[in-house]
């Protein structure tokens, strides 16, 4: 009696199809053969994931016309494999929605170097990826906009929407990045403004996302990275304060839990919400995983970073050189900081292009008036307060105290960037 071959099976086919359309000499390795679970994983925690599911909705269009046929499995790439197996049979040459995937698992991410400067240092004013979504505005331009918002229930019970799945105000001048990225860690119904420092596993975020060079994350959008406890050390915790005070660093015995539970947040939490404006499927896409082996807790402790930009991602945006700095003394100024990078890196707004390079437009133009609400969201985003008018107030004094800083300047209500700004 021939026995009938399982989805498994058939998937390790595919796996062989692929290994030799790669242009790999002999057999595929057997280490090489992935399982559904891993690339379930995969399609959770990848851009990847997110042209499986494209590849699969296509797929699923075509069998709900051809069969009634139901699947009963645990496993969104069995599911996948399946579908796209019955579909074949209606439509040849169909692309596999998995190829991409066993792919990718088979190579796994490109290892990179962190940028660093002259004494080792991670750099402090590295390139942020455009991690947001698009949205067309009234005046036609294309800009990156997302409203921020927490998933989950608030202190009064309500359920709050999920950033990216709502309409939020289209009008808004603010690109605000996803990922809830101001308050990342802190909890639902918890007061989001705060004068002191901000979240730990934001500021991790954002270094970590910035850590890789722009050119390296453009050629290849899945890396990974090693840095030091040292260097996450330097980065919350800055050896010289704002006011020009040398700070004593913490030792690793009470820094290292702080740590550890950012890392913690971030591998749960920094989910990425992208949604398909024509077919209404959305899925959360993780940008940042940290490996949780880890060996002797010192400060020359290797950290190993997987970073996967999404496919939408373009460019990215220069972070102010004291971005560390204020993230360790001030929440508002360095949510502030991080909004206005994107308004001052807008190609074909606030700057032009000449001879192969983006260059800085020198006139307050192209700086649109913001309006008290564009204040509010740049630096208390997510905020629960109802005062709109002491928001407003809060908001620009923090504005003012960058200016006077020499962080930014403000012409009326236009906020323009330092003069020494590259």
């Amino acid at each position: 009696m021939t026995t009938q071959p399982t989805s498994q099976d058939s998937l390790r086919g595919l796996t062989d199809a692929i290994w030799k359309d790669s242009g790999n000499d002999g057999d595929c390795p057997p280490d090489k053969y992935p399982e559904f679970r891993q690339l379930d994983d995969l399609i959770s925690t990848t851009a990847w994931g997110t042209e499986a599911r494209e590849e699969f909705f296509s797929r699923w269009v075509i069998v709900e016309k051809a069969t009634d046929k139901r699947f009963e499995v645990g496993s969104f790439a069995e599911l996948a494999h399946l579908v796209w197996e019955e579909a074949s049979k209606t439509q040849a040459k169909l692309k596999h929605p998995l190829a991409p995937l066993v792919l990718a698992w088979q190579s796994g991410p490109t290892e990179v170097q962190a940028v660093r400067v002259a004494d080792g240092s991670l750099r402090a004013d590295s390139i942020m990826p455009r991690v947001a979504m698009r949205r067309q505005l009234n005046s036609g331009t294309d800009r990156l906009y997302l409203a921020p918002a927490y998933s989950g229930s608030d202190s009064d019970g309500t359920q709050v929407a999920l950033p990216g799945f709502q309409d939020g105000n289209p009008t808004g001048r603010v690109p605000v990045l996803p990922v809830n990225l101001y308050d990342l860690g802190v909890e639902a119904g918890e007061a989001r403004g705060g004068h002191g420092a901000a979240p730990i596993p934001a500021r991790m975020l954002v270094k970590l996302a910035a850590a890789p060079s722009s050119f390296v994350r453009h050629s290849d959008r899945f890396v990974t990275y090693e840095i030091t406890l040292r260097d996450l050390r330097d980065a919350l915790y800055p050896p010289e304060r704002l006011d020009g005070r040398v700070r004593k660093p913490p030792n690793v015995g009470r820094m290292w839990p702080r740590i550890h539970q950012a890392i913690r947040v971030i591998n749960q939490e920094a989910r990425i919400p992208i949604l398909n404006q024509e077919t209404g499927y959305g899925h959360f896409h993780h940008l940042l995983r940290i490996n949780e082996n880890f060996g002797k807790i010192d400060l020359e402790m290797p950290i190993g970073v997987v970073l996967d930009i999404p496919p939408e991602v373009e460019g990215g945006v220069q972070l102010p050189k004291r971005l560390d700095q204020w993230g360790a003394e001030s929440a508002p100024a360095y949510r502030a900081l991080i909004g206005l990078s994107f308004l001052w890196h807008e190609p074909g707004r606030t700057h032009a292009p000449k001879g192969g390079r983006w260059l800085r437009r020198t006139g307050i133009d192209p700086y649109d008036p913001l309006e008290d609400d564009d204040a509010i969201s740049l630096a208390y985003p997510s905020s629960t307060k109802a005062n709109r008018r002491e928001l407003s107030r809060r908001a620009w004094g923090a504005l003012q105290n960058l200016e006077e800083r020499g962080e930014l300047r403000i012409e009326g209500r236009r906020i323009l960037p330092p003069e020494d700004m590259a």
